[in-house]
């Protein structure tokens, strides 16, 4: 990563503890950064306490009605922020891509008994939650079942998915704020309102988040600490072995309030101790993981409350504003879509001009992809980082994240993997406006067979390739080196994957 001169944990500590940073974050006060673009976060658990008894009674509903799976369509981080709430409850069923087998999972599901949720707050895309409205209220129309008895939207006020014509038999709308979006709206109805009809005490979370504010406040605690580990560790490994959704949130969190300006820590979801990173960064766990150099414990509302608390003093510390995703979905100017340099058992190769045109194997291309970590003798210079972005099905895909472990070994370098396009405005944000020593591989899909209409399916996978395309062409932009493994037959191509990176 690129060095930069930073004080000691130590002296950092010593300065936010000195600066009264704790109550001044409690306190909202937006001198502390350089600007704050969604400020609505420092507010969010006492202006969230009104929606308990609505949520509550909506649930109450839905349950009366058999409504008692929900199925999420999200965008903006708030999906992965529900299920850390949640504790991956299988009664919420996430939907944060548009890939056509996820999508076509979802919907297969007893529709009578579901209820979905829309949920999007500001600043985001609302088309591809907009198509996946549509595609659910396709199917319970195919069911002969009344969409609008069985969807409710979470919406800012004058909000782009806000329904045309309400009616007190329509679709039920519950407004959330417009000044708050991603990981910050973890106690809004934005996560708050798909978690409460998934069965969780909303009442109990926001009581939780709320005197864990109170005693961060008057004293900063474990928040204090942990913010300064983020403000001067170039790199550091998560871990929270019982609760996979709560460290994906927590590293969303820190990579796309920090990443930028061309600094901010990295944060790297590890599988526990026995993970290459976790002897050589400093490690964290969230609860009790043996060998954490730092932890944060409680429940889950807290330790959320705790990470955003922290973040928000880094971020004081590194002069940035942490609600500010400049670069997570900033658009090309142009993308261009070139064929594969080569295509190998399943897997179409697509790369830049630093690919040889004699390469003809997965394994070659990574072997030269990953040559860019070697240190430039002359500079210094060279990839430090490698980040996977897995646009596929996370459940019937998930050996791909398998691999992320593998990565580290065989080329040393820090590994981050995230489902994409919900890993985007964290590590997306992060590959892009932080410190540029990052390689970037992509890995996206033909649908295959999803049973999904044609014209359905096509519709979908158009939006998600759309989204990879113009990501790695941001990236390409910023001078990233990107490779995109491209499946045309999803069993076959991780299979040559995984042999192709056994080969390194």
């Amino acid at each position: 990563m690129t060095a930069r001169p930073v004080p000691s944990e130590a002296e950092l500590l010593a300065r936010l503890v000195g600066g009264d940073v704790a109550a001044r974050i409690a306190d909202g006060d937006p001198a502390l950064w350089p600007r704050v673009a969604r400020p609505g976060w420092t507010g969010a658990v006492r202006a969230a306490r009104p929606l308990v008894g609505e949520i509550a009674a909506l649930a109450e509903q839905r349950r009366v009605a058999g409504q008692v799976r929900v199925v999420l369509a999200a965008a903006g981080g708030t999906g992965v922020a529900a299920e850390a709430l949640t504790g991956s409850d299988p009664r919420l069923v996430v939907l944060d891509t548009t890939d056509p087998p996820q999508v076509a999972d979802a919907l297969a599901g007893e529709l009578a008994a579901t209820v979905l949720v829309v949920s999007v707050p500001p600043g985001e895309d609302p088309e591809p939650v907009r198509l996946l409205r549509d595609m659910a209220h396709a199917a319970f129309r195919a069911e002969g079942l009344d969409p609008q008895a069985h969807t409710v939207v979470v919406t800012p006020p004058d909000g782009p998915l806000l329904p045309e014509h309400a009616s007190p038999a329509g679709t039920v709308v519950v407004l959330a704020p417009d000044d708050v979006d991603g990981p910050w709206a973890a106690f809004t109805g934005y996560a708050l309102v798909p978690a409460g009809l998934a069965g969780v005490d909303v009442g109990a979370v926001l009581a939780e988040a709320g005197a864990i504010r109170a005693e961060l406040g008057t004293a900063g605690g474990d928040a204090l600490g942990l913010g300064a580990l983020l403000a001067s560790a170039p790199a550091f490994a998560l871990a929270a072995p019982d609760a996979p959704a709560l460290a994906e949130w927590a590293a969303q969190l820190v990579a796309g309030g920090l990443g930028k300006d061309g600094h901010g820590p990295l944060p790297v979801v590890v599988e526990g101790p026995n993970a290459p990173e976790w002897g050589t960064l400093p490690a964290v766990g969230l609860g009790d993981v043996p060998g954490a150099t730092f932890a944060t414990r409680g429940s889950v509302a807290e330790q959320m409350a705790t990470w955003q608390h922290a973040v928000a003093a880094a971020a004081h510390v590194l002069s940035v504003d942490p609600t500010d995703r400049a670069d997570a979905l900033a658009a090309p100017a142009a993308v261009t879509n070139h064929g594969p340099a080569f295509t190998e058992a399943g897997v179409a190769v697509h790369a830049g001009d630093w690919l040889p045109a004699s390469t003809a194997t997965v394994a070659d291309a990574l072997r030269v992809f990953v040559g860019a970590a070697l240190v430039d003798p002359d500079d210094g210079s060279g990839a430090r980082h490698l980040a996977v972005h897995a646009y596929l099905d996370r459940i019937e895909d998930a050996s791909a994240a398998v691999l992320r472990a593998e990565l580290a070994r065989r080329t040393g370098l820090p590994t981050t993997f995230g489902w994409a396009p919900r890993c985007l405005p964290g590590s997306g944000q992060h590959a892009k406006g932080g410190p540029g020593d990052v390689l970037v591989c992509q890995l996206t899909a033909d649908p295959d067979d999803p049973g999904l209409r044609p014209e359905a399916a096509a519709a979908l996978d158009a939006v998600q390739q759309g989204l990879a395309a113009a990501d790695a062409a941001a990236l390409a932009a910023r001078g990233r080196r990107v490779l995109r493994l491209h499946f045309t037959d999803r069993v076959a191509g991780l299979v040559t994957l995984a042999r192709a990176v056994q080969q390194l």
